[in-house]
């Protein structure tokens, strides 16, 4: 069989970074083709090169057996080749049929749009995927995953020929995650080439047959996935041996550093009761959309409470705002890391002073810059951010590293309560081993950490105590002794009333 798609001794350069070298791989017809790597190896990178955003500074992209030199992304689409980003691109105040056809428009013969037909096929094509959406929504109405699952239709109504999926199942849940992967299996029977970049890595063995490891813009292998270990695609990844990369340690408890009473917004969670102790990973779990994120947000004053009481270190404070959640310490590192969590036109110092500057301020306000240096710098180094250098834009930098500049900002504010949402989200797996090893440096030194979490595995892995939501409410909570798999899964799925 005939590749559709080749990249050829491709290599890109950047001011100050050169993102990848001399890198070739084929892609066949009906085969889901995984592309891995760290932070920085060069992923986005690469598919960026595929679909027109970039041009490559050396090398060719070879599209059914002719060279192609794609200047922007509709030359791509039009060519057959559709990209789901891992950041989504939806526009909030459309709707759903609006998005999936928007540059695409169904016109009828007056050229006035076809608002019937557009929505009739995208409902269509919704039931087919068994996602629970009307056509007719406002997008920005919808949480993330269904967001994503906007964006997987609108592929799926382009017909390509191939399809790029950067991280598609990390805003979804278990179940939106299966009809994810029945939407690929059809693809395959449909001849399309998938490439599909994840960093959970047991995906692979679920919908993927070959896997391309990338590491610092160069290509380490391909392999045929059912003739390696996950251990054996991770240590390819990293350059050495890795053992048990959760590093699970057992904490010791201390004093009561945050505790909610009957927190209730009306529509959106309800009766909500818990408390976190300084020494301790406090787990989240439950299905996406359970309420957990809103509730983190109502305690860190981003929304507000209808009901309850929320206590600091044994004190009832009122948090109605997120500057009064930061004066006692508490940081939120976010689910959206782009829409809450960071200044992307920003700088890297920029950013992680920003919750810290009127504690640093010098006198009459102004910014303390010799200290925005510094702890700037340090806590790259400590984070192991890449770039260039600390005065690098954040909208320059990868998916994780973004992310690893949010947890620097919140440690750089002297955070001793850390709310972290799909904090490992879009990290790769050495990374993740940093962030959990951070985690556990934070609480052993008398931090607080809540983590919420949609793997199982991580929470399995990290947490040392578990509440589970269902629908806006608490339906249980574990000890780490009874954390399993069998446990989340039913107390996430119970019903409401018998909760």
């Amino acid at each position: 069989m005939e590749p559709i798609l080749q990249v050829k001794n491709i290599s890109k350069v950047f001011p100050g970074v050169k993102a990848l070298t001399d890198v070739s791989i084929d892609f066949y017809p009906g085969e889901v083709h995984t592309l891995v790597g760290e932070n920085g190896a060069g992923k986005s990178t690469l598919i960026k090169i595929i679909s027109g955003v970039y041009s490559p500074t050396e090398g060719s992209v070879i599209y059914e057996g002719k060279e192609v030199e794609f200047t922007n992304p509709g030359q791509a689409i039009n060519a057959g080749i559709a990209v789901i980003h891992q950041e989504l691109s939806i526009a909030k105040d459309l709707t759903v049929a609006e998005n999936v056809w928007l540059g695409r428009e169904i016109k009828k013969k007056s050229g006035f749009l076809d608002k019937a037909r557009m929505n009739r096929e995208t409902q269509d094509i919704l039931d087919f995927m068994k996602v629970n959406l009307k056509a007719t929504e406002i997008a920005g109405s919808l949480n993330a995953a269904q967001q994503q699952m906007i964006e997987i239709a609108k592929v799926i109504s382009q017909n390509a020929k191939v399809v790029i999926m950067d991280e598609p199942t990390s805003s979804l849940s278990e179940h939106e995650i299966d009809a994810l992967f029945t939407q690929v299996k059809i693809l395959k029977e449909k001849n399309v080439a998938l490439i599909y970049i994840t960093h959970r890595l047991k995906e692979l063995t679920m919908i993927c047959e070959r896997v391309t490891v990338l590491r610092d813009g160069c290509k380490v292998d391909t392999m045929m996935v059912g003739e390696v270990t996950e251990k054996q695609i991770v240590n390819s990844m990293v350059g050495r041996e890795m053992g048990d990369y959760y590093n699970k340690h057992k904490h010791t408890r201390g004093k009561e550093m945050l505790r909610v009473e009957h927190l209730t917004r009306k529509g959106v969670f309800e009766d909500i009761n818990f408390t976190a102790y300084a020494g301790e990973i406090l787990g989240f779990s439950g299905l996406v959309g359970a309420g957990r994120t809103e509730v983190m947000e109502a305690i860190f004053g981003a929304t507000h409470i209808d009901e309850g009481k929320i206590f600091v270190e044994g004190k009832e404070v009122v948090l109605d705002n997120p500057s009064k959640a930061i004066a006692h310490n508490i940081g939120l590192v976010t689910e959206d890391r782009r829409r809450t969590g960071l200044l992307l036109a920003k700088n890297i110092v920029e950013n992680t002073s920003l919750p810290s500057l009127p504690a640093h301020a010098r006198t009459l306000g102004f910014v303390n810059k010799a200290w925005e240096r510094k702890v700037a710098k340090e806590y790259m180094d400590k984070l192991k951010v890449k770039a260039p250098d600390m005065y690098t834009i954040l909208n320059t930098l990868s998916g994780g590293n973004q992310q690893k500049v949010i947890l620097g900002k919140w440690l750089a504010a002297d955070s001793n309560i850390l709310i972290l949402d799909e904090p490992t989200r879009g990290i790769d797996v050495n990374a993740r081993s940093e962030f959990y090893a951070l985690m556990h440096d934070f609480v052993e030194n008398g931090g607080a950490i809540i983590m919420i979490s949609s793997e199982m595995p991580e929470i399995i892995g990290v947490a040392d105590r578990v509440i589970v939501m269902r629908e806006g409410r608490i339906s249980g909570e574990l000890s780490e002794e009874e954390i399993n798999e069998q446990s989340l899964i039913g107390l996430a799925s119970i019903t409401t009333e018998a909760s």
